[in-house]
């Protein structure tokens, strides 16, 4: 855990294994699995864009993703028998909010086998052979796939923030990867964030664990994890790695409004925009809150959508402490971080427990961090 205060850091822990069985311990070095937390950093490329003014988030999507153009959208939510209409305008906003209709493989309705069969499967699709056209490939199944409902009118976490990463791929004329490492990774000295671990840091990528019958048992080993491997998909929903600092970095520039150390990300004003309520409460509905233990490790009250991640925006409704404007999000391994913009303040925990929310592990955090800093 590691917890930085306008750049400067106040405190950092490392505890436990990153392989029980040999007996490894967590270090310094030890490289995550990001996942989830790859999403706020593929926001952040596109605000860089936006900052340039090289995008505007009421753009269509099918300015930069003419696979998009004839989109269809399910008839109602559950159809069975997938009777679809045209779909609405998809904007770049819509994207980044989760408000977009794209869907998942693992959402219970309709739309699931279609993902399970386009070959869309979090934790296999960046590495299959058939996607070797990268995120262009991504695009084009995902065309023929009916949305869930009509942009901006409902919430559900999906990979869009993969075609987010294709979009700053065609502004930018770069690969994604390419891209976050000229202007983020390197800038901020992140340079253990990646989209795989090459060979020379391998003995450092940590074991996933899960809780079975209450005890750990391995999810995935490091020896075989396909992150040691490039992919052929650079997932801005969960394709990178990290350390705890690299991270910690890019949560402190977030907290600095675009800046720290002396480097500036982007401006002031889109550092908040991007962590400001986006999304009308109606819209969001209770699916939302009930996800938030899942995506961030911590309870959804109080809480509302920014771009990428989730905002604080009523502190008297969340059962635990909490500045307005704090935004936060997690990976399924339950990692987490929090950002809270009025006092400067990063906190960023990692660990390899694979599903997040069998912990309150954000909550927990938070409760430390808040009462040691106020």
């Amino acid at each position: 855990m590691r917890v930085s205060r306008h750049g400067e850091v106040l405190y950092r822990h490392y505890a436990g294994q990153a392989d029980i069985a040999s007996g490894k311990d967590i270090r310094p070095d030890t490289i995550y699995r990001a996942y989830s937390m790859t999403k706020p950093v593929t926001i952040a490329a596109i605000m860089v864009l936006v900052d340039e003014g090289r995008l505007s988030l009421d753009d269509l999507v099918t300015t930069y993703v003419p696979e998009f153009s004839d989109l269809t959208v399910l008839a109602s939510p559950d159809d069975q028998h997938l009777n679809t209409v045209p779909a609405r305008e998809l904007r770049i906003i819509h994207l980044l909010t989760h408000t977009s209709g794209l869907s998942n493989s693992w959402t219970p309705g309709p739309l699931a086998p279609l993902y399970r069969d386009a070959g869309l499967v979090p934790g296999s699709y960046p590495y299959d052979p058939a996607f070797a056209d990268g995120l262009p490939e991504v695009a084009r199944r995902l065309s023929r796939i009916p949305l869930q409902f009509q942009p901006g009118s409902q919430w559900l976490y999906s990979i869009s923030p993969d075609i987010a990463g294709l979009v700053v791929e065609r502004v930018a004329e770069q690969g994604f990867g390419d891209f976050l490492k000229q202007r983020i990774f390197d800038p901020l000295g992140m340079p253990d964030t990646d989209f795989h671990v090459p060979a020379e840091k391998a003995g450092r990528l940590a074991e996933v664990y899960a809780l079975k019958d209450g005890k750990l048992v391995l999810h995935e080993s490091a020896a075989s994890s396909p992150f040691l491997g490039r992919p052929h998909v650079e997932s801005g929903s969960a394709g990178l790695v990290t350390t705890l600092d690299d991270y910690g970095r890019f949560a402190s520039m977030l907290a600095g409004l675009g800046s720290t150390g002396g480097v500036q990300v982007f401006s002031r004003q889109t550092a908040l925009g991007m962590m400001s309520p986006q999304v009308d409460r109606a819209v969001l509905g209770a699916n939302f809150t009930r996800f938030m233990n899942f995506a961030t490790g911590g309870s959804g009250d109080g809480m509302g959508m920014a771009l990428g991640g989730a905002v604080l925006v009523d502190v008297a409704g969340s059962d635990v402490p909490g500045i307005k404007g704090e935004y936060t999000w997690g990976g399924a391994a339950s990692t987490t971080f929090i950002v809270v913009p009025e006092i400067g303040l990063e906190a960023t925990l990692m660990t390899q427990l694979f599903p997040s929310g069998m912990l309150p592990l954000r909550d927990m955090m938070k409760k430390a961090v808040y009462r040691a800093i106020l």
